[in-house]
């Protein structure tokens, strides 16, 4: 038989597993961006160094 305190605990667990998990799906998302930005600033770069040496 499960009581109201186990019951609340369980619930509590998950909910608790479920924000574990969205935090780990936004440091991925989060490191991903840094590291696209990254790569957009690279290529800004490298368009303006093109753009400056056929002057």
């Amino acid at each position: 038989m499960v009581t109201n305190h186990n019951h609340q605990a369980r619930k509590q667990l998950s909910e608790l597993e479920r924000l574990k998990a969205d935090n780990r799906a936004l440091k991925v998302e989060n490191e991903y961006l840094k590291k696209l930005e990254a790569l957009v600033q690279r290529r800004g770069q490298s368009k303006k160094n093109i753009k400056s040496s056929k002057n």
